[in-house]
């Protein structure tokens, strides 16, 4: 079957259901009418050639289910059903639905908000040319304490080095230019 007659079986047995399903009664009615003239003549009753024709069918409900799954659009009419029937109860609970709108805001909020930090410091990339290439550079001590350095060693490490091509130095949150003169912050 082709992706076009796919789409306007599925988009037919969406929104024509109800004539679907009459044409399967109909067919399934047309069915078991055959099967109970069969049995009337082989010389059944009219009753019990019913009821044999009922039972040799077999149960036409489920059969019907199985129908309906063959059609490819359940899950979607499921999904609206779900749908439809969670808009009627947060209509009739004002209270919940006023709660809940609220709760989804604030969560989505707060979700929006770290994740705009998690991108901006983790995610995207450092506002440095190459800023892959940005190395950090700490002192240790004996015991392997400390990590900051001197600002005489800074400039020893900064006017010695040939591997760099830049050199800077920050102290917590404040960065110093290695290029300005003067006395670093403290």
């Amino acid at each position: 079957m082709s992706a076009w007659r796919k789409i306007r079986a599925a988009a037919r047995a969406l929104f024509r259901k109800r004539e679907l399903d009459a044409e399967m009664d109909a067919e399934m009615r047309a069915h078991i009418e055959m099967r109970t003239e069969q049995n009337l003549k082989s010389g059944m009753d009219p009753d019990e050639a019913r009821f044999t024709a009922l039972r040799q069918f077999g149960w036409a409900e489920s059969i019907k289910e199985h129908c309906r799954a063959q059609r490819g659009v359940t899950w979607l009419e499921n999904l609206v059903q779900d749908a439809r029937y969670g808009a009627r109860m947060l209509r009739k609970n004002p209270g919940f639905t006023a709660v809940a709108v609220l709760t989804l805001a604030l969560g989505i909020g707060a979700n929006t908000a770290i994740f705009s930090v998690v991108d901006a410091v983790l995610l995207r990339p450092l506002a440095y040319p190459d800023s892959g290439q940005l190395v950090w550079l700490c002192e240790r001590g004996p015991d392997w304490s400390g990590g900051s350095i001197s600002y005489p060693n800074f400039t020893d490490w900064r006017d010695q080095q040939s591997v760099f091509e830049r050199f800077g130095v920050y102290t917590g949150n404040n960065f110093r230019n290695p290029h300005h003169e003067g006395n670093p912050k403290q």
